[in-house]
């Protein structure tokens, strides 16, 4: 008797435990190699799964199959290495199947991207033999895409849990809540410019399977529903696949992991490359346009002005005032965008901070600022933060709607623990009430209000939903609560001392 789904996945999840408490224990105590390794190897395990699904559907449809394994390309093939042993095996697949796979020219982007300049950092042959018979009983076959993704997901937040990976991912919630407002349509190319882990890119995939899904088919876990995308027709499911989401990041670790999470996910052929947004030299495609962009660029980051790409239209070391302007220049006609932002872009009133709050409300609509809670990236980031929406629809921006996210669903502290007070569902409310009549925006609430333009201009351009929460600032001067700054100077001062720790271990 087959196994059920629910056993399946809690299999699955306990052997990826297993694996990941196995190689912390033999020395591989960095996150990042841990969960690459770990990459690898479902890779291949899958590829070969996947070749022989292919092989079959073939036979059974009378279509040809061409393997990536044909011909002296056998040996490469996970069955025919995986029962050798001893060093033999550790060398043929350190020095034979990791350049076979990082040089495949069948149309296999992302195993070349997975295995670009790939190293095998499992310590010893003995190490190796057991984390390989674990994989090997996987039979990712057995699970679907949804499964296979989160329980990838899952060992991305064992790593968070532990204090390792933060900085490299948005609370998955936050992501969800953006990508509501932003709401991508099929067809549409969607675009992370920082993607790290692909959370925006893969809460965009199942948001359009959600919209395109037959009511009766559309599961609800843990407060999360998802659909199947069954409405979708082949094309558009082949344009999902294959011509929807793009993605960049400096660091070729994170490029690596993003690609094997969205593959996982059931998205073979994304278009994720390892890439300085906005650093270096640039090409044609540092110019090219989306119609959707979603991303949370780096908080703190600084960059020499010498290396600051020349397209981009407002020059600074603060890579936050950089990927603004990259966003506000990559969106097509009536195209939207959703960005994380550090709260002191909003009302910082230096040179760069005011021009590029002038260049957004210039060339796009903005249609809302949301004040996220302090401690929304709690225990990895102290800092104050809103995401903005904006639109290019050839509209310059006449007035901003505000809203105040108090509670998130989720503790202040460090443990960010599940609460009852949650303002995101009232928010995505709001939201669509102010879509069908904008005429709503003027009428403020406890927790939105809006601002005119000319007082925003007035204002040094200060787009900080607390300069007009009515009562407070309303319109002049920002006013903040001192509570409220002071917890902010608290949360930087533990980020910096966190930074500090980290550059003297580095020196040691």
């Amino acid at each position: 008797m087959q196994e059920s789904l629910f056993q399946l996945r809690g299999d699955f999840k306990a052997k990826v435990s297993k694996l990941n408490d196995y190689l912390w224990a033999s020395g591989l105590k960095d996150p990042v190699s841990r969960v690459q390794q770990l990459s690898y190897l479902f890779f291949l395990k899958m590829l070969e799964e996947q070749d022989v699904s292919r092989e079959q559907e073939a036979k059974l449809t009378g279509q040809k199959h061409t393997s990536i394994y044909k011909g002296e390309n056998e040996k490469y093939r996970w069955s025919s290495w995986i029962h050798r042993s001893g060093r033999d095996l550790y060398n043929f697949l350190r020095d034979e199947v990791f350049p076979f796979m990082e040089n495949l020219n069948t149309g296999h982007e992302s195993a070349q991207l997975i295995f670009q300049s790939a190293r095998l950092l499992i310590p010893d042959e003995i190490v190796l033999r057991n984390v390989l018979d674990i994989v090997d009983g996987i039979r990712f076959t057995d699970l679907d895409a949804d499964v296979k993704g989160d329980l990838y997901e899952d060992l991305l937040n064992q790593i968070q849990a532990a204090g390792e990976l933060g900085q490299f991912r948005t609370p998955r919630h936050i992501i969800r809540a953006i990508v509501a407002l932003v709401n991508p349509q099929v067809g549409q190319t969607i675009y992370d410019p920082a993607v790290g882990t692909g959370g925006f890119l893969l809460a965009s995939y199942d948001w359009i399977r959600l919209q395109n899904s037959d009511p009766k088919n559309i599961k609800e876990e843990n407060g999360i529903r998802r659909g199947p995308g069954d409405k979708l027709s082949p094309t558009q499911w082949e344009f999902l696949n294959s011509e929807t989401f793009y993605g960049q990041d400096v660091d070729p670790d994170m490029v690596r992991i993003a690609v094997m999470n969205l593959f996982l996910h059931g998205i073979e052929n994304s278009n994720i490359k390892r890439k300085d947004t906005v650093a270096g030299s640039e090409t044609d495609d540092d110019l090219r346009q989306f119609d959707i962009i979603l991303t949370n660029p780096p908080f703190a980051g600084k960059i020499d002005k010498e290396r600051i790409k020349k397209s981009l239209p407002v020059k600074s070391t603060d890579t936050t005032v950089l990927f603004l302007g990259h966003l506000i220049d990559s969106l097509k006609t009536n195209g939207k965008a959703g960005m994380i932002v550090n709260e002191g872009l909003l009302f910082g009133r230096n040179r760069d901070n005011v021009e590029i709050r002038k260049y957004l409300l210039d060339k796009t609509e903005l249609k809302a600022v949301v004040s996220l809670p302090q401690g929304v990236f709690n225990p990895y980031a102290g800092v104050k933060t809103s995401f903005l929406i904006f639109e290019n629809n050839g509209k310059k921006t006449d007035k901003v709607w505000f809203y105040e996210v108090e509670n998130d669903g989720l503790s202040k502290g460090t443990q960010r623990k599940p609460i009852d007070k949650n303002d995101l569902p009232h928010l995505l409310e709001r939201w669509e009430q102010i879509k069908k009549n904008r005429a709503a925006q003027s009428e403020a609430s406890a927790k939105d209000w809006t601002a005119e333009r000319k007082v925003i201009e007035e204002n040094d351009y200060i787009l900080s939903a607390s300069a007009y929460k009515p009562g407070i600032g309303g319109g002049g001067e920002e006013h903040r609560e001192p509570k409220e700054i002071l917890k902010e100077i608290e949360g930087l001062e533990i980020e910096l001392e966190n930074q500090k720790n980290k550059i003297k271990e580095l020196l040691k």
